[in-house]
């Protein structure tokens, strides 16, 4: 079964592939040498990320890395693409029933459709900016939220939470060296990483001494992550290792008492089908302390009201990263970006500070969440 859904996906792919390719051949001048151009670069940029994902950790970093990113900018571009030739044929054919073509337009359909080409290329390049400017950017979110007001705690303890980093080829160490510096400016007492640390490539991890930035990361209590679904792509055992080399611990289906106030509960990856369940891990905790579940893919939120956890926090949706997949999101999970609160549990779901394919946000922007605890 998952051979012919492989099978029918692929075909879905070259299909509208070829759709396109074929409306954007038609749009271009009639010669020969603009022809070559374009199929090459078509086939570079449909290719590109295949190429990059299967054969990447063969391959020079720097090879690597370009196909990666004309592979990822292509695959989240080529949705518009994709908007743009739809809407043209279907002008195209209110035209042939209903006239609504300007007489140029009729007369110089050749220069017309070149035009229509351009207008789209030069929106789409101006798209980009913007979404290189929202990714290269990031804010912080900025939470107060009272807790722990049965457990006769005072005070308040800061955490800084980072999701989704995505470190490999597209998210390289010079990168990585500010946004070290951005988090460790917020001054926290504790660093929660939340999964995805790493993209898909260990190989261009390895090769860029990633861990040389990563061990900068600073708190008073400590940096501690759980692994994320590319993480277990990356090769979960090299991630896990490599983590701890950085200095960072790494919980998986774990509980670590911090400040003697604080539990944090960090659970594996969805990906691995045999985690523990959340009642497993809270069994036998000391009701006294503050109960924080750190797990990557928001789909067990139910989990943590039933077990009376008081902060929750995942990543892994990016906030759909480019519209329309944002609503889309929204639609999938029961909380597919930012705050809420059910009975005592608070939830945050962050867009994270990595992506995925290329480095655009689109009606998202990247983020690091800044979560101040007032015990009262």
């Amino acid at each position: 079964m998952n051979i012919i859904r492989i099978i029918l996906v692929l075909l879905v792919f070259i299909s509208i592939h070829a759709y396109l390719f074929i409306r954007g051949w038609q749009a271009l001048p009639d010669r020969t040498v603009v022809h070559f151009i374009y199929t090459a670069v078509f086939l570079m940029a449909a290719s590109g990320v295949f190429i990059g994902l299967f054969l990447g950790s063969k391959m020079p970093v720097w090879l690597s890395y370009t196909f990666e990113l004309v592979g990822g900018y292509w695959l989240i571009l080529f949705v518009y693409f994709l908007f743009a030739a739809i809407l043209g044929d279907a002008l195209r054919i209110a035209d042939h029933f209903f006239h609504i073509f300007p007489g140029w337009v009729t007369s110089h359909y050749a220069q017309a459709k070149l035009g229509y080409l351009i207008s789209v290329l030069m929106f789409l390049g101006v798209l980009s900016v913007i979404g290189y400017a929202r990714f290269s950017n990031p804010r912080t979110i900025r939470l107060d939220l009272p807790i722990a007001e049965d457990k006769g705690m005072s005070g308040e303890i800061k955490l800084l939470v980072a999701t989704d980093i995505h470190l490999g080829n597209l998210i390289r160490k010079d990168r990585m060296a500010d946004w070290v510096n951005r988090i460790n400016s917020e001054k926290p007492d504790i660093i929660l990483l939340g999964g995805d640390i790493f993209d898909h490539n260990m190989h261009a991890v390895e090769s860029q001494k990633m861990e040389e930035e990563l061990i900068k990361l600073n708190a008073i209590f400590g940096v501690y992550a759980v692994t994320g679904n590319h993480d277990f792509y990356a090769g979960i055992d090299k991630a896990v290792q490599y983590m701890k080399r950085s200095g960072i611990h790494v919980l998986r289906d774990q509980v670590v008492s911090v400040d003697d106030r604080i539990a944090i509960i960090g659970r594996d990856d969805l990906t691995n089908r045999h985690r523990k369940p959340l009642d497993s891990l809270v069994a036998g905790l000391n009701s006294g302390l503050v109960r924080i579940v750190l797990d990557h893919q928001p789909a067990a939120l139910g989990e943590s009201v039933a077990n009376g956890i008081d902060l929750h926090i995942s990543g892994h949706t990016h906030n759909g990263q480019v519209f329309p997949f944002n609503h889309i999101v929204a639609r999938i999970f029961e909380l597919g970006y930012g705050y809420r609160k059910t009975g005592k549990t608070h939830f945050y779901v962050s867009s994270g500070l990595g992506l995925w394919g290329a480095p655009l946000r689109i009606g998202t922007q990247s983020e690091i969440v800044s979560i101040r605890l007032r015990f009262e």
